[in-house]
């Protein structure tokens, strides 16, 4: 991707009044790993909605480990024994004051657009205790992700897949790619329509994809994708959770999309790692924003 791709996407991504110059400086920022689909969480903090964000695409700084997973603090209490689980960004350990069926955290996103199959607003379950789950969709369709690693057997056929351009597997760095970086791991990606059922993984996430019927036919790529997102507006997500003890529970959680507002830092830094609402009706002409979708629980 060239400096000036990246300077239009940028551009079609951020509310129109932020100048070039500001811009500029965002390009900078994440130049280095555009080329990557590194998804970077925040801190995990208690909340209402979980801000999945797909506007596609976005890099930011964020916490990691040296092998690319999110640094997490461990509770300060003991839920090994108990049936559990919440909606968070990635697998992760869950605070204390966690109620089952809670939406926790922050996911953030790549640095372009994301496709109608494979929408880049992702969830994971985490938890104690699970089994096996069960996720449902009253619209559109949901796909799961996980990562195939150098230890694992498929790891060759994921190499191949990428040599062959094939769309289901995506490389994900460590380091530049464009100097002393290296694939870490490969993303797997399937979709599986309305429903998915099986066994826990705490590594597999979710996401949405539109049907082929149903996908925009607009030329242009930003609105294009717009529309693409809205057509999960409204989805009702069922989430089922087997435990181990046989004990089950079950959560509803509906998708709201919509213009999500990117608070500006002391330094005029935009904060992608703390998007939690979407603009208000004064802040539509000025406030810099990211078109995508929040989840709310219901019940």
């Amino acid at each position: 991707m060239t400096d000036e791709t990246l300077d239009q996407i940028l551009k079609q991504a951020l509310a129109p009044d932020i100048d070039n110059s500001e811009i500029q400086i965002r390009r900078k920022a994440v130049i280095k790993k555009m080329n990557i689909k590194r998804i970077i969480a925040s801190g995990l903090t208690a909340c209402a909605v979980l801000s999945i964000i797909v506007a596609g695409s976005y890099l930011h700084k964020g916490s990691q480990k040296s092998d690319g997973t999110a640094l997490v603090a461990a509770p300060e209490h003991d839920t090994t024994s108990t049936n559990l689980f919440a909606i968070t960004a990635y697998a992760a350990e869950l605070p204390e004051g966690t109620k089952s069926g809670d939406v926790i955290g922050l996911r953030l996103v790549e640095a372009a657009y994301g496709t109608p199959d494979f929408l880049e607003g992702r969830f994971t379950i985490s938890g104690q205790n699970i089994d096996k789950v069960k996720l449902t969709t009253d619209k559109c369709n949901l796909y799961t992700t996980v990562p195939t690693r150098r230890e694992d057997p498929d790891f060759g056929t994921a190499e191949k897949a990428i040599a062959n351009n094939h769309e289901l597997y995506e490389p994900i760095y460590k380091g530049d790619p464009e100097t002393d970086g290296h694939v870490e791991y490969y993303e797997h990606s399937i979709i599986v329509g309305q429903s998915y059922e099986g066994d826990y993984n705490d590594q597999m996430s979710f996401g949405m994809s539109v049907p082929k019927k149903l996908q925009s036919t607009s030329d242009d790529p930003k609105n294009g994708y717009w529309e693409d997102v809205d057509q999960v507006n409204g989805a009702i997500l069922t989430v089922e959770v087997i435990f181990k003890d046989g004990n089950s529970e079950t959560h509803r959680y509906k998708l709201n999309t919509g213009k999500i507002y990117i608070p500006v830092g002391p330094d005029d830094e935009l904060q992608w790692d703390n998007l939690t609402r979407f603009l208000t009706a004064e802040e539509e002409d000025h406030a810099p924003f990211a078109y995508g979708y929040l989840i709310e629980k219901m019940d």
